[in-house]
């Protein structure tokens, strides 16, 4: 059998009383998305950023390519992270205190097959709330 997303090159000629020309073509054998990313968990939370980790897909039918933390907090539109390489963690910054926050991740494989894996488990988590301000001292 062949090996899933792994790339083969067919070369076929057809012959009758001579040989005829050679056609050639490059196939991916059974480009198969991978399964989701496993065991979300989150960490280091503070009231702007927290830490998101995960392991790898149980089949990632192929060699990782890259993983994708997607996130959002409920009123705008979902926040895909850049690619994550050689990575099982991401640094979410730029949060809003005291929010709760949907995540989930997808990876995606050496087949480039778009869309990614279907997504992890979602992980809902609040952000903490912003630590009071100091007042002014008079002078």
């Amino acid at each position: 059998g062949l090996i899933p997303s792994r790339n083969y090159s067919v070369t076929v000629r057809a012959f009758t009383v001579g040989a005829g020309p050679a056609a050639s073509l490059s196939v991916v054998a059974g480009a198969i998305t991978p399964s989701p990313p496993q065991h979300i968990t989150v960490s280091d939370v503070t009231s702007i950023s927290l830490t998101v980790g995960w392991m790898p897909p149980i089949d990632s039918n192929g060699d990782v390519k890259f993983y994708q933390v997607h996130y959002n907090n409920g009123s705008n539109t979902p926040v895909e992270s850049p690619e994550i390489k050689d990575s099982l963690t991401y640094h979410l910054t730029g949060l809003t205190p005291y929010t709760n926050y949907s995540i989930y991740i997808t990876v995606t494989n050496n087949a480039n097959v778009r869309p990614h894996s279907q997504p992890s488990d979602v992980v809902i988590i609040r952000t903490l709330t912003s630590p009071p301000h100091t007042p002014a001292t008079p002078s």
